[in-house]
């Protein structure tokens, strides 16, 4: 596989050998969500699984978004 950037390898290969983040799937109001458990009941979205553009508006559905587990 060929990399055209214009980036230093060091910053394209920065992280590779680290372990990912555990993840974990939810269920919001039939949306179904990856999010990765931060401290107390609280979890960052890491991604959105939906082929339905409008819930990406959505603000607490948004990759990066914080939402309180003690909601559901």
């Amino acid at each position: 596989m060929i990399l055209y950037t214009v980036l230093p390898l060091e910053d394209v290969l920065e992280g590779i050998d680290e372990e990912p983040t555990p993840t974990m799937m939810l269920s919001l109001n039939g949306l179904t969500l990856e999010v990765e458990q931060l401290e107390g009941f609280q979890a960052r979205v890491v991604r959105l699984h939906s082929t339905d553009p409008e819930y990406y508006l959505v603000a607490h559905c948004q990759p990066g978004s914080i939402i309180h587990l003690g909601e559901f």
